[in-house]
């Protein structure tokens, strides 16, 4: 009896130590890197770094909270909820305006489904004294994809270096205009330069996110990364934009209505859905600045995760076509 009772307890020790793993195992998949680093940043900026969340498992995961590890940093996310097939992302940011040196912060996500687990997200950096910019990044808020908005930044170097300059300046894509022009040096050395950054009209609805990084001629470190965001509106909206249909059996239909509105009358001239899995019935050729769109979805045979999009063109110029992504996990 002594023996057994010694095996249970083993065994129940055992398995109390393999959950973490198992844990572990199932968030490896689910987030394909877990730290960054920014390298040399200059004092006063404020960088960010998107942590991808990929949902390559059977189950809805769920974000309860978080907790980040320095006053100086902030979080944003994508979705709290992300469906089987779906992905977010997690931003995390590190002002940089109270430190110099080497820095290192994050966050640590708490996800309760599938199952209960703590994350780290890390990030480091090392905060140049000679180096400020001034506003630590290019934020344009919310605007308007057709304003072409600009913001005004300077870039200031006191260090021992005479000849240093900026030599050019590159970015993630090309929806942003980085213009950096010198505006003096002191007899003490130090060298100012204004930066005008510029979106323009192509960047993406939505969150947008980019970086400059301007390069210099200092051999000890010739990058500095400058975050840029924007919330970029159309004068088009559409609610819901995602719909998560959630679990679905196999052949089952769901309707649901979807709103497009827009601040003059329009017509919607095509609907294009992702699969055929998705319809949607014309709108007419009255011109209104509201149309309700009852939005069909027949669950197809192939079990697990689904996603897919429905598009509706339209008749406003310059304005790209309305869009609703749908997500659901079909089962048997």
């Amino acid at each position: 009896m002594r023996l057994a009772l010694t095996v249970v307890a083993a065994l129940a020790l055992a398995i109390g130590w393999m959950e973490p793993s198992r844990a572990a195992d199932w968030t490896d998949a689910v987030f394909p890197d877990r730290a960054h680093d920014f390298g040399t940043v200059a004092r006063g900026s404020k960088v960010r770094h998107s942590f991808r969340l990929v949902n390559s498992t059977s189950q809805e995961i769920h974000i309860a909270s978080w907790t980040t590890k320095c006053g100086c940093t902030d979080v944003r996310l994508g979705a709290r909820d992300i469906p089987p097939g779906a992905q977010t992302v997690v931003e995390a940011s590190i002002d940089t305006t109270r430190f110099t040196g080497y820095k290192a912060s994050g966050l640590t996500l708490v996800l309760d489904r599938p199952s209960p687990v703590n994350v780290d997200l890390n990030l480091t950096c090392f905060i140049r004294t000679d180096v400020t910019l001034t506003p630590g990044q290019v934020d344009f808020g919310t605007v308007n994809r057709t304003t072409n908005p600009k913001l005004n930044l300077t870039l200031t170097y006191s260090g021992t270096q005479p000849d240093w300059a900026v030599k050019k300046s590159n970015t993630i894509s090309d929806h942003i205009e980085a213009v950096l022009r010198e505006q003096g040096r002191s007899p003490g050395g130090q060298v100012t330069y204004s930066m005008v950054v510029t979106l323009k009209p192509s960047a993406p609805i939505g969150y947008f996110k980019d970086q400059i990084t301007i390069e210099t001629n200092d051999p000890n470190a010739r990058y500095i990364p400058v975050s840029v965001s924007a919330v970029v509106q159309t004068n088009v909206s559409i609610s819901p934009s995602v719909l998560n249909l959630g679990t679905l059996k196999a052949g089952q239909t769901v309707q649901k209505t979807v709103l497009i509105r827009s601040a003059q009358p329009f017509k919607v001239t095509g609907i294009v859905p992702g699969s055929p899995d998705l319809s949607a019935p014309a709108t007419g050729d009255q011109a209104r600045a509201l149309h309700t769109v009852a939005l069909t979805f027949k669950a197809p045979a192939k079990i697990g995760p689904y996603n897919s999009t429905v598009e509706f063109e339209l008749d406003l110029k310059d304005e790209p076509p309305a869009k609703v992504t749908v997500f659901a996990n079909i089962v048997p």
